[in-house]
This record gives structure tokens, sequence and C-alpha cells, in this order.
């Protein structure tokens, strides 16, 4: 190397290219022949022949005519030899110059050689890296963009902004998500809206475009989160219904969580607080929304329902809003929830409760009120009871449960009023420690099996505390009103209490007192699932839950059924079972019913004689008052064939049917005198007696004439149901209990007026020749009038009530058997729908119903004319011979037109009941009427005109 050659010259150049002194020589030297390849050897022939370049063509453009010579290439290499002196080096002015010959001034532009340093492995982790310079501008860091902004021009043509601190920026949003003022937001309380204080706003780094999307959501969170505040504020002053002050609760709590969760947050960059924002605002729109469809409901049950409704739509959406959602449902109904839980009895009732005279006060969906039933005659009948309001029962709670869970309740207050012994009608009836479970919203099915489980093992122990409370052997507990301490009942009372006792008591209360909050009784240590639904939805670490969870979910359609129908039914079947036994057992039912069949049905034969002696008999004693004759104190009747002046005074009623009621009652019966001292100062049950019934002007009118048919229909049967019974028989039953007894009576009359006829006809001593129309007219009216009565009683009135008989005592059996049939559904609402029932079969069968109108019109109008005829056979010395015939033949038109109508009315009947229908409220599963039944009209007939005498012409 020079170098080493004149080590004082400064100047010199080395030589890059001199081999290491550590090297082989030889091996160098063969490598560089083989390798090297000397350009500038001129001695040789150049591989690759360069031009020369002069200075002042070094930029142009070679022509074609300017080509270089073609030159031979080499066929092979010839490495130098090593003692050729290396070629000169030309300078720019063509001068060959030598290789040491180099510009002393090119080494003052090189820097220094660096110095030794020590080298540690501290110092080489600490180093840092060179930074590559950016790229683009938004690369070179936020002082660049600003400068950018700030440029003359304006090159993002964003117009003049003002730049705030980062931080300060987002202190600012994160109060404005929350509702709160600082200083680069406020309140404008006449535009209810936040406004910013500073115009074009924007950040260091950021453009006012890309920061303008946060500060309108931020803007939107902040004003719905002020709604919502002024909404929870305003809802105790305005509507304070329990749902709404729930639904309010349930926000004020959402509210209070996001508080807490988004103070606690910094974020240190735009996009973490617009993720934070995002979800605040997701929670707060929504719940705003909910807010604003709910304010105009005026109702518990519409806030409800609305809460419910949109739980429901957003099952679809966002899960954790989902979640938040079904949260807020068991917020809002939870007074609702509670009063259900009151009326069917698993909680002791809270306020004054409610009782069957107050009329016109409500509760929920219960109301006390007067109802009015109109019948299909248009008959008005009112009825003072509970009734389950259905305007107020919310739309998704089905029409069954709904139905069960008035009838619960009803049964309930049946045995709180006549029976506050009974281990029901006390607020806790289990004397064990399986309590009822609490009712609330089940949305998934182990939660529902749960409850499933808890309901069939509050009813086993239910069942068990009524057996042993009801057996001889069974020592009922005593009660006390106060307060279960955790050892068993705490009696409050201080008197009559001991020294030790006392201290005992101070000390176990101090005790609880220094316990943990955990372990107190009463407190939960439990986070609230509503706070856990709110965190979820706003912590961005939380995963997200599996769209599987739900999938196999019951449908929210069944979400009330399987959440209310276990608890509800178990209570509707115990209940009806012992409303159902203390009907039998303390106020004889079945002594009841039949006093109905007796005497309203007419099925008591000394009833229905000593009746019609009393009505009908001209041989009775006059009960009518006459000047100067005085009463001889026998037997007295109204004699209605035998007088001129009609209607009776209410004094010759008392008198023609006293001790008419009193005497058939207790004559034949063998139970009569245990159900009759039932009945208030000893007399008949259900202050049985004879009345007279409220008529219009133009049925009084009717009732004027004694030879009319209407003549007795203000006569009636007087029955007031015990209150006991009023659940199974109804007033409504009772209306059609009175218009059965107005036909029968009027029966009762044409049997006593055919009769007397044929006696009259037939008798030997008649000063007069009977006729023979006559004597024809006697034996058919005699022959229509028995067989009509017969098919009224035989067919009308005593097989629908046989089935009625075996229907109550199939019940009587399953109620009182240990081991009952948990799916039947044994209430009094039941018994009375099939009384009613049978009632209804029986109007059908005696064409009392309104669309048999037009048949129960011929058959009076047949009724007109056979009294007509008695009239004139009593007045036969002043009529014709023509009066006699001319009714005659109007009673054949009449009985073949009612016929006619008959055949028409059973062979309908036969072409529409073909195939059988069964009745899905028969206990049994029997058939309510089976395939090919024929109508009872068709025994009418064959009793009528067996031959086809009216048939023939």
């Amino acid at each position: 190397m020079p170098g080493q050659d004149d080590a004082g010259n400064l100047f010199a150049i080395p030589d890059f290219f001199q081999p290491s002194k550590w090297t082989d020589d030889e091996v160098n030297e063969a490598s560089r022949h083989f390798f090297r390849l000397e350009l500038t050897d001129r001695g040789k022939t150049p591989l690759f022949v360069i031009p020369p370049i002069e200075n002042k063509d070094f930029f142009s453009i070679p022509t074609p005519a300017e080509e270089p010579p073609e030159k031979s290439i080499p066929t092979s290499l010839e490495a130098p030899k090593d003692d050729e002196p290396p070629a000169a080096a030309e300078t720019s002015d063509g001068n060959a110059t030598s290789s040491p010959s180099v510009d002393l001034w090119l080494s003052l532009r090189k820097p220094p050689v660096p110095e030794p340093a020590f080298k540690a492995w501290e110092a080489f982790e600490q180093q840092q890296a060179t930074a590559a310079k950016p790229c683009f501008i938004t690369e070179a860091g936020p002082g660049a963009f600003d400068a950018l902004l700030k440029a003359g021009g304006d090159a993002l043509d964003r117009g003049e902004t003002v730049t705030v601190d980062t931080a300060t920026l987002c202190r600012a949003l994160l109060s404005l998500v929350l509702g709160r003022e600082s200083v680069l937001f406020t309140w404008d309380e006449g535009a209810k809206a936040f406004k910013p204080t500073l115009p074009n706003l924007r950040i260091s780094g950021i453009a006012r475009s890309t920061l303008e999307g946060v500060v309108a959501q931020s803007l939107e969170c902040g004003n719905s989160y002020k709604q919502l505040e002024k909404s929870v504020k305003t809802t105790y002053e305005r509507n304070p219904t329990s749902c709404r002050v729930a639904l309010s609760s349930a926000v004020d709590r959402v509210l209070l969580v996001i508080q807490t969760v988004v103070a606690g947050q910094q974020p240190r960059s735009l996009l973490q607080l617009q993720a934070v924002v995002r979800r605040v605002r997701l929670i707060i729109i929504h719940l705003r929304r909910l807010v604003t469809k709910a304010q105009p409901k005026k109702l518990d049950e519409d806030v409800l329902v609305l809460v419910f409704q949109q739980a429901q739509a957003d099952q679809h959406g966002d899960v954790h809003l989902a979640r938040l959602m079904r949260e807020v449902l068991q917020r809002v109904a939870r007074p609702w929830l509670d009063f259900l839980e009151e009326w069917i009895g698993t909680k002791p009732e809270v306020g004054v409760p409610l009782r069957r005279d107050e009329v016109g006060r409500r509760k929920g969906f219960i109301k006390v009120a007067a109802e009015s039933h109109v019948d299909d005659h248009g008959n008005e009948v009112e009825e003072l009871d509970f009734h389950l309001d259905q305007g107020r029962m919310p739309a998704f709670i089905p029409a069954d449960i709904a139905l069960s869970i008035f009838e619960a309740g009803r049964n309930l207050r049946f045995i709180r009023t006549n029976h506050p012994d009974h281990v029901l009608a006390h607020a806790h009836p289990v004397d064990t420690l399986i309590a009822p479970p609490d009712l609330a919203w089940h949305f998934d099915w182990p939660s529902i099996h749960a409850l499933e489980e808890s309901s069939q093992a509050y009813e086993k122990a239910l069942v068990d505390t009524i057996i042993s409370s009801s057996s001889p052997n069974g020592a009922r507990q005593p009660r006390s009103t106060g307060q279960g301490s955790g050892n068993g009942l705490y009696q409050l009372q201080m008197f009559s209490t001991d020294e030790a006792e006392l201290q005992r008591r101070l000390f176990e209360s101090m005790d609880m007192l220094s316990q943990p909050r955990a372990n107190i009784p009463g407190f939960h240590s439990t986070p609230d699932p509503l706070d856990l639904a709110v965190q979820e939805a706003l912590s961005p670490t939380v995963a997200v839950i599996r769209a599987t969870d739900d999938d196999f979910a019951p449908h929210w359609s069944l979400i009330p059924v399987l959440s209310l129908g276990s608890l509800v039914g178990v209570q509707n079947r115990i209940l009806g079972r012992e409303s159902l036994k203390m009907l039998f057992v303390a106020h004889q039912l079945k002594e009841h019913l039949k006093l109905q069949r007796d005497f309203h049905l007419c099925r008591n034969g000394m009833f229905c004689s000593r009746l019609t002696h009393a009505l009908f008999d001209p041989d009775m004693e006059s009960a009518e008052r006459q000047a100067g004759v005085a009463r001889n104190g026998g037997v007295m009747g109204l004699r209605l064939s035998g007088r001129d002046t009609w209607p009776p005074a209410s004094s010759e009623l008392r008198l023609a049917l006293m001790g008419v009621l009193a005497e058939t009652f207790e004559g034949p019966r063998t139970g009569g005198a245990s159900l009759r001292a039932d009945g208030p100062n000893g007399g008949l049950p259900g202050d049985l007696s004879f009345s007279v019934r409220d008529l219009s002007s133009a049925e009084i009118d009717k009732c004027l004439d004694p030879d009319g048919l209407e003549a007795l229909d203000f006569l009636r049967l007087s029955y007031k149901t015990p209150p006991a019974l009023t659940s199974v028989i109804t007033p409504v039953i009772l209306v059609q209990y009175d218009r059965i007894f107005k036909l029968l009576l009027r029966v009762l009359r044409m049997q006593y007026t055919v009769g007397q006829l044929f006696r009259d006809v037939t008798a030997k001593e008649a000063g007069f020749e009977a006729q023979e129309t006559s004597i024809r007219f006697c034996f058919e009216a005699r022959h229509f009038v028995f067989n009509l009565s017969a098919y009224l009683f035989d067919v009308g009135i005593d097989l629908p009530w046989q089935d009625l008989e075996a229907r109550v005592a199939q019940i009587e059996t399953l109620v009182f058997q240990t081991a009952a049939p948990s799916s039947s559904s044994l209430t009094p609402d039941r018994l009375r729908e099939y009384h009613s029932r049978v009632l209804d079969k029986i109007m059908a069968a005696l064409l009392l119903r309104k669309r048999q109108q037009p048949v129960m019109d011929l058959l009076e109008e047949i009724f007109r004319i056979i009294l007509r005829f008695a009239k004139h056979m009593r007045l036969r010395s002043k009529g014709s011979a023509a009066a006699a015939v001319d009714l005659y033949a109007k009673f054949r038109k009449g009985v073949e037109v009612f016929l006619t109508v008959c055949k028409a009315i059973v062979e309908k009947h036969g072409a529409r009941n073909q195939q059988a229908r069964v009745d899905p409220d028969d206990l049994d599963g029997g058939q309510e009427s089976k395939a090919g039944e024929e109508h009872p009209l068709a025994q009418l007939l064959l009793r009528l005109d067996m031959c086809d005498f009216y048939a023939r012409k």
C-alpha cells in the first residue's frame, strides 16, 4: 500500500484493492488470473470498447453515422504479469498520470475516523434507531399536519378552526356524553340542547371534518341523557303509576351505571373516545325512544306491554342490548307480578284488601262492580262480584292463564271470607321450609325447569299441610302475625316475658347486626343483574355472547305461559278443590241444587199438586174478601177459573199460597231439617217464597184477563242465593230458572184445564147433550197437553238434570280423593259453567231459546185456543155449535203447523249432527253429543203423532 511506502504523505490515497498480508501470494495470484479481467491493459484486446467521452459532447445524442468501430472480440483472456507496471491513467486533457497522483483536497470532505470506544450491552439496549424519513405528511406527526393547515391558501378548504388540547376535548366530550356542562359545551335552556362554546373545534393532528362525527354523536348522546333525566324526575309528579315508576327507576339505574363506568375511563385517542361514545349512545338512544313511546300511555298494563314488545324485538339485534332489555322488563313487570302474587295468595296482600261489597273499587286487573248481564231475550241482570277487567290484563297473557289467575284469586277470597280458620286463609299456609317460588320472567330452559320443580315441591308441601290440618289427629300450630327470625317464628310481644328471655333476644339482635352484610338475612351480596348487563354492554373487553346460547331458548310467545303457568296452575288447582270441598260440606251445595229442581223445575209432586189446587180448584174456599161474608178459616185458593175479578190482591196471594212451600219442603224430605237450619231466622233456604214478578205495562194489561194465557205471569218464586253459593248459582242462572218456572206454571194450568174439560164432557150428569166436535176437541186437547207435559218433565228436564247430578257426584268424588289428578281443574267456575250448560239444554228442549221463539208462539197460540174453548164450554148456555167447530178447526190447524215445524227442526239437527262433537271441558273425556243422537223434539213428535194422524188430510 502506498501509505506504507510513504507514511509521512498526508494526502496519499490508500489502495483498496491491495490483498491482505496474511494471505498466500500464490493462491491470491492464481485467483486473480482466473477471476480478474484487466480492462485497462492496452496491450491486449479489451472485451468492451468504450469510446472516449468528450466534454462538449457529454450530453449530446450520438448520430447513427458516428458509430464506434467494431472490434474483434477476444477468444481468450490473459492475465497480466506481475512484473509489468500498472498502466498510467489519463487525465481530463488526455495526459496520462501515474496512479499515486491523487487530489489532495478530496480527503477534506471525508469524516474523520472515529476513535475506538468502550462497548457495553447497556448502551446497546438503550440506543435509538434512526427514524426513517416519512413519505406522507400524515406520517410526519401532528406538527406537520398543523403546519399544513396553517399554511396560506387553506389547503384543506376547511375555514378557520380553533385548536384545543386533546385531553381537554376528550374530558369535555365524556362530560357531554353524561349530560354535563364543560368549558367547551354548555346547556341552552331555550333550545333544550347542548351547544359548543367555540366554533369549529379541532385537536392537533385531526381535521375538523374527522372530529365532527364524534362531536355530533356526543351531542346527541348528551341531549338524550338530559331528556332521560328530566323524564325520570317528572314521572313522580305527573303520573306516578307503579309500572311507570318502575320504568323510570330502571332508566335511572342504567344512567347511574353508565355514569360510573364512563367516569372511570380515560381514552388516550380519538378512536378510543369514539368507541366509548358509540357504546353509550346505543343504550341511551334506545332508552330515549322507549321512554318517548311510553309517555302517552296512561295505564300500567300499556307500559308493560310496550316494554315486553320492545324486549321481544331486541332479541334479534345486539346481544348486550337484548340482555339489557330483558332486565328492564324484569324491573318494569315487578309491580304487576307483585299484585299477581298477592291476588293468587303466594304473598300477603299489602294495603287494604279487596272486598266483594266495595262496589266501584278496582286494583290492577280486578274490579268490584255490579256487572250487568243480558240474556237472549233482553232481560238485564246485575251481578255484584269480583270481575276480570280484560282491558287491564296485558295483551301478551293468554286467555286461559288470565282466567286461571282470576279464578284462583276469587276462590281464595271465598275461603278467607267464609272460612277464616282454613289453612289457606293465612298469608303463609305452608309451615315448612318450602316457600312458593317468586314469579319472574324466565327466558331459558334451565330456569324454566327449575321453576317447574320448585312449583311441584310447593304443591306437595301445601297438600300435605292441608291434609294434616284437616285430619282429626292433626294439631294445628298457632300462627303469629309477627315477623320470623332465623330460628323460627319470632314473637314481637314483650309482655309476660321474663328478663332472661329479653336478654337472650337482645343478644341475638346484637349478634345479627355485628355480622357482615352478606350474612344478614334480607341483604343480597349478589350484584344487580341490570348493573351487570349495562357493564357488559359498555365494556370493550367482554367477549361477545355466542349466538347459539339463544338458539334453543323458548319462543317469546311461550314466555308468559312458561313463566307464570306453573305456579298459577298449582294455586288454581288447590284453591279450587278446597273451595268445592267447602261448598259440598259446609254450604250443602247439592241440597240447594235439589231445591231448585223440586220447586223451580216443578219436580216435587206434592208441590205441583198443592199449587194447582191453590190456584185453579173452584171447590176451594175463596180468599177474595167479600163485604159481609166472614172467612171460615179453611184451605183457601184463588179459584182462577171461577171468578170474574183479576188479578188478586196481595192478601189473597198470601192466604192462598200460605204453607204451600214450607209443607211441601219439609214433608217427604229426610235431610230437610239440616238444610232449613241454614236459612235466616229458621226460614226456607235462600228465603224461598212466592213473589210478584216485575212486568211492563203491556204485560200487566195481559195479566188482567183471567181467561188469558198470561193471567199467572205475575207469580214467581223468589230465591236469594247464599253468598257462599254465588259462584255456582248466579243471578243469570236464577233468571233461567224463573223463565222455566213461568212456562211450567202455564203447563200446570193447561193440565188442570183439559182435565176439567174432559170430566165435564164425559160426565153423565151433564144437563145437555155433548156434540161430537166438542168431544173430539176435548180428547185431542187432552192428548196434546198431557203428552206435551210428559215430554217437558221427563225428557226436557229430567234427562239433562240426571247428567248434572252425575257430574256433581263425580266432581265430589274427585275432590275428596287424596290423590286427585293434577291435570284436572276442579273449580267452582267449572261447576257453574256445566250448571249453566245444563240449563241451556233444558231451555232448548223446552223451546225457550230466542231462536225458538216462533215455535213457542205456535205453542202459545194452541194454549189460547184451548183456554177459549174452556171458556166456551163454561158458558155453553150462551154459545153455539158453530163456535166450537171453528175453535176445533183452529186447534187442528195449529197442531198440524206446530208438528210440521218440529219435524223440520229435527231433520235439520240430524243433518248437522252426523259427526260427533267432543266436549273439551268434559272431565272424564266423554262426548257432549254423540254421533247420531237425535233431537229431543223427536220424542215429542213420537208422543203427539205416532201414527201420522195430523199428517193425513
